[in-house]
């Protein structure tokens, strides 16, 4: 008897355990501590686990933007803007955010490009597009390179008074 009574205790601790157990794996599955990188929901008997996605669109043939505009590149289609260029002579600007002289050079490069109206200005932000940086061997920054016919035809490095990119747009966009 007294067998059966302890074999009886121990049963049912075992069986509490398993259902604290079990409601703390619930508890834990319903608070996701990051909610942007998945959902869990659980409805009636079933998990279901989603993951934000991204769409991507085509856009070829449309790369190459109109003289004196701005446009953001990356490592997929960088090399397509260039190519769609063909002669337009094309200013490049390899920056990153954390880079300040590359914020004080921004804007004198955009106001150089939309005053000359023979170019167009690509920005590549080294951070996200480490192929093309590595490629062109970008070591400093900011540098702007100039690309015509898809080949380096004129560069500097560092941050430049706006008559100084002026000058070298203008001497740029000369045949």
């Amino acid at each position: 008897m007294l067998r059966t009574i302890a074999a009886r205790t121990a049963r049912a601790r075992i069986s509490r355990s398993f259902v604290s157990a079990a409601t703390y794996t619930t508890a834990t599955r319903t608070t996701v501590p990051f909610p942007h990188v998945s959902q869990i929901a659980i409805t009636s008997s079933r998990l279901s686990v989603t993951t934000p996605t991204r769409s991507f669109s085509s856009t070829s043939g449309a790369l190459a933007p109109s003289l004196g505009s701005e446009v953001s590149a990356g490592d997929a289609d960088f090399e397509t803007i260039l190519a769609e260029a063909g002669d337009t002579p094309v200013v490049v600007d390899f920056y990153a955010n954390w880079c300040g002289p590359c914020r004080v050079l921004a804007p004198i490069l955009k106001k150089a490009v939309e005053e000359n109206k023979k170019t167009f200005l690509v920005k590549v932000d080294v951070d996200k597009a480490e192929q093309i940086a590595a490629k062109y061997q970008i070591m400093s920054l900011p540098t702007v390179l100039v690309f015509q016919n898809s080949k380096v035809k004129d560069s500097f490095i560092g941050s430049r008074d706006e008559a100084a990119v002026k000058k070298f747009i203008e001497k740029a966009t000369q045949a």
